[in-house]
């Protein structure tokens, strides 16, 4: 899979050193995020930016609407913020700090045309799905009474360590049904699923 290009906007000199080694010798620093749909095709890269003073979230959703897939750093990430941000229309969230190897894993879900969500915020838009009346039990047709339980506790917002407890298997046997779940209801993540399940 073809990473995009990442287009680095940090204040942080202190967090950047992981920052480049996370993106590779392509990564380019950038020193402002003015006219970038001039300079640059959203299809080709992503964008890499810390949350400051500089950037509102209102510059952020003007990048997001020109299509351009935004990863933000937060010093201080929260699931409120986060959730607002998603709202707008980033591609992912993550800490300033986060590892080298966290944000490759981001960088590769997003390129791969996914989201990236923590767990808490994922957790916390899985519920907002999950105020909305299930329309029928349709989808539960494809899939074994089992994954149909797994499934089930995803929706009630359990990770994959309550939901081993609760039905009494490995955290491994979750992921597994987990893994089948998404290939049967052709999903990539557990909000995708939450928003399928729903809209059935």
């Amino acid at each position: 899979m073809q990473i995009k290009r990442p287009l680095i906007f940090m204040q942080n000199p202190n967090a950047l050193k992981n920052w480049l080694t996370a993106s590779g010798s392509d990564a380019k620093i950038l020193y402002d995020l003015e006219t970038l749909d001039q300079k640059y095709s959203p299809s080709k890269v992503i964008l890499l930016i810390q949350l400051s003073d500089k950037v509102t979230q209102i510059g952020i959703s003007q990048l997001c609407q020109q299509h351009f897939d935004v990863l933000i750093f937060s010093d201080k990430p929260s699931t409120t913020e986060g959730m607002q941000l998603f709202k707008k229309g980033i591609k992912g969230y993550l800490n300033t700090h986060a590892t080298a190897s966290r944000i490759q894993q981001a960088l590769a879900t997003i390129s791969s045309g996914s989201i990236w969500l923590g767990p808490a915020i994922m957790q916390a838009m899985i519920g907002q799905v999950g105020m909305a009346p299930i329309k029928n039990n349709e989808w539960k047709k494809l899939l074994t009474h089992r994954e149909s339980q797994v499934t089930e506790q995803v929706l009630n917002k359990k990770s994959n360590q309550e939901i081993a407890n609760i039905l009494g298997i490995t955290e491994r046997t979750v992921k597994s049904h987990l893994h089948n779940v998404f290939e049967k209801l052709q999903v990539s993540d557990r909000l995708a699923l939450a928003l399928k399940v729903h809209n059935w």
